[in-house]
């Protein structure tokens, strides 16, 4: 045993040494390079989770719905519309037209001075403010959505539509 002692080199032990050192820590930054790409991972998807639930926050943000069932103070109503929105942009804002407020939206509708509604409507429609109207009222007149400006959408019940925002998705409400 003496012999096969003699043949080793005092350097032979510092190499072997070396050399398992070297694989120890080989070993350890592969162990931390994959503990750091599964770090990166975890903390991408947290980073979506969270802005997809902030955009959908935002998609869901309650806003203000306007009622409007008359004819004769459509221009005036209108403008209230326009100055809200003018002053709280960010808010969604929407406008529910129900029985005589649904003519007005009726394409080539005039006023009494002979100016078109759907011009105040087409500024609405282009600020980002919807506009509805009542397929029960347009039912009543025998209207369809076809005779409608261009922009204004329906709903099956105005009424309806107002009480569901209100309820289910917390607008707050104007009636003009």
């Amino acid at each position: 045993m003496l012999a096969h002692m003699s043949l080793l080199k005092p350097t032979d032990s510092i190499e072997r040494t070396g050399a398992m050192s070297l694989t120890i820590m080989r070993q350890i930054a592969a162990m931390l390079e994959e503990a750091m790409s599964r770090w990166l991972a975890i903390t991408g998807l947290v980073g979506l989770i969270l802005s997809s639930t902030v955009q959908s926050a935002d998609l869901e943000m309650p806003g203000v719905v306007f009622h409007l069932d008359s004819e004769t103070r459509m221009n005036r109503m209108l403008r209230q519309v326009a100055r809200h929105h003018s002053f709280n942009p960010d808010i969604p804002t929407r406008v529910i037209l129900i029985a005589e407020g649904v003519k007005p939206a009726i394409d080539g509708a005039v006023d009494a001075n002979g100016g078109k509604y759907s011009a105040q409507m087409e500024q609405l429609l282009a600020s980002g403010i919807r506009i509805f109207a009542c397929e029960a009222t347009l039912n009543f007149y025998n209207l369809t959505e076809d005779d409608l400006a261009f922009g204004v959408e329906t709903v099956p019940s105005g009424v309806a539509e107002l009480g569901r925002l209100q309820a289910q998705e917390r607008w707050g409400y104007i009636k003009l």
